[in-house]
């Protein structure tokens, strides 16, 4: 039996800002490229075949595109957008330019889709509306979270499919903490974390409608992680 395939309501108007995104994905990391996208690079003929195999290596037995200076995607332009889906269209590129940020994991009998929280895109879609998420299927079936959980099996209470207030002062250093470990996408990004380190966390006071829809996004997205962890850690 194929399985179901559920995305959030947004899911179905995202599209890559390309040249207008402020930190392009095509740079500052590795690109892998899929054994079939790596043998169609083999065997595409002309100018554009030549170029690529002259931008792409071998590493460890895997297919890499050669980057540049600032760890820039060799196809990535000048002006932000791609020279590959210029000169061809984007059934040329690899799994992992196609997909990202997408994401795609298993549960039971279903599939859990949605776009990663790392895109600027993602995050304004996300951020567009205050409403409660809600989610759909191919079939055009719609559900609340509560009605998804459910039929993942995975009852929860209401005070599990909200945001709760009360920050402490020891919770924000933790998450700041954590914050600081990763990689920083510029230096705005530091700074911001260095003023969020002389702020005051008061756990008292009202919560902002969309603190809702981002826990409820961020739970969905680990929703995988429950029959193993459980709530508490997922």
């Amino acid at each position: 039996m194929s399985s179901v395939t559920i995305y959030p309501e947004f899911y179905k108007d995202f599209c890559c800002k390309a040249a207008s995104c402020q930190h392009t994905c095509c740079a500052g990391w590795e690109i892998d490229i899929d054994p079939v996208a790596a043998a169609k690079y083999q065997q595409l003929g002309g100018a554009l075949g030549e170029k690529i195999r002259q931008h792409i290596v071998e590493v460890e037995g895997v297919w890499q595109f050669r980057l540049g200076a600032g760890d820039r995607c060799p196809f990535l332009r000048e002006d932000g957008l791609c020279e590959l889906i210029l000169r061809a269209d984007e059934s040329i590129l690899c799994d992992i330019c196609t997909n990202h940020p997408r994401f795609f994991v298993t549960l039971g009998d279903y599939e859990l889709a949605g776009v990663g929280l790392s895109c600027e895109k993602s995050c304004e879609l996300l951020l567009a509306d205050t409403a409660p998420l809600s989610f759909g299927t191919e079939t055009g079936e719609t559900m609340t979270l509560k009605e998804l959980l459910q039929r993942l099996s995975l009852p929860a209470s209401e005070s599990d499919l909200c945001y709760q207030a009360g920050l402490t002062s020891e919770d924000a250093a933790f998450v700041l903490d954590c914050l600081e470990k990763t990689e920083p996408i510029d230096a705005a990004w530091t700074a911001q974390l260095k003023q969020l380190r002389s702020e005051k966390f008061a756990p008292e006071g009202a919560v902002p409608q969309a603190f809702d829809r981002i826990y409820q996004y961020i739970l969905y997205r680990a929703l995988e992680q429950v029959p193993q962890y459980g709530w508490g850690r997922c």
